[in-house]
C-alpha cells in the first residue's frame, strides 16, 4: 500500500513518540521538530522532506548547543498509509 505521507518519530528506550515542525521567529524559516506538547503531528508528504526536517532541527540543534530538541540518532521517518 502506498504512503500518504510521513511521521518523524522520536524512538528512545523508554517510549516512541511522534514530533511536530515549529515555526517561531527564534528558528529557521522552514522550522525545526519538537515534542508535539498535544499539538497536532506534522504528516510530511515525502520521505525526502522529513529527513531534511530531521537534519535541519540537528544542524540546528547543534549550532546552537540547545538540549530542548530531538536528537537526530533517536529520529526515525515511518510511512503512513490508509486503511
Amino acid at each position: 500500500m502506498k504512503p500518504i505521507g510521513y511521521l518523524v518519530m522520536e524512538d528512545c528506550e523508554d517510549f516512541v513518540q511522534p514530533l511536530v515542525l515549529m515555526h517561531d521567529k527564534r528558528y529557521p524559516p522552514e522550522g525545526v521538530l519538537d515534542w508535539t506538547n498535544k499539538r497536532p503531528v506534522t504528516l510530511f508528504p515525502s520521505r525526502a522532506e522529513a529527513m531534511e526536517a530531521v537534519k535541519r532541527t540537528e544542524y540546528f540543534r547543534l549550532a546552537f548547543s540547545l538540549d530542548s530538541l530531538p536528537q537526530k540518532r533517536f529520529c526515525k521517518i515511518v510511512p503512513v498509509t490508509a486503511q
